[in-house]
């Protein structure tokens, strides 16, 4: 061939290297978003996690006020009475304090909670979700630890 038959065909070449070039950035920009997503996920899932822990302590506060009243009935019955009685109301008022401690330690859990932000970097959001999953399975032990102890002195 000639290099008269190529005169034609430069500017379609021209043409097309923009074209693959906008595709292979388009396969960038999908690939980061996937990642993105991929990560979203992981986050998302970690996020799950902690709010199932944080749902199923949240379902024994009912019952730690209960308990908490009827701790403080008895504790009133026996504070009227004799000294060993009075002995007993004093460990009830105790079990009482790690009642309100536990509920507390749930308040201020929740207070101190944040959804990451979707900007967030997803090492950081996972470190915070990990961070946030260890105390929330610290204030559900507390929770359990009272619980145990006040079902045991009713």
């Amino acid at each position: 061939m000639k290099r008269k038959d190529f005169k034609y065909l430069y500017p379609f070449l021209i043409m097309l290297l923009p074209a693959f070039s906008l595709l292979s950035c388009n396969q960038q920009q999908t690939s980061a978003a996937e990642n993105r997503e991929t990560a979203q996920d992981e986050v998302e899932t970690l996020k799950q996690e902690v709010m199932a822990v944080h749902d199923e302590t949240m379902s024994w506060l009912g019952t730690l006020m209960h308990l908490k009243k009827q701790l403080k009935e008895k504790a009133v019955q026996l504070d009227t009475a004799d000294a060993d009685s009075k002995e007993n109301a004093m460990a009830l008022q105790l079990t009482i304090k790690q009642l309100e401690e536990a509920d507390e330690a749930m308040m201020e859990w929740m207070h101190t909670y944040q959804d990451p932000d979707q900007t967030m970097e997803k090492v950081k959001a996972l470190g915070y979700l990990e961070l946030k999953k260890k105390e929330i399975l610290q204030v559900k032990e507390k929770i359990e630890a009272s619980e145990a102890a006040a079902k045991s002195k009713l």
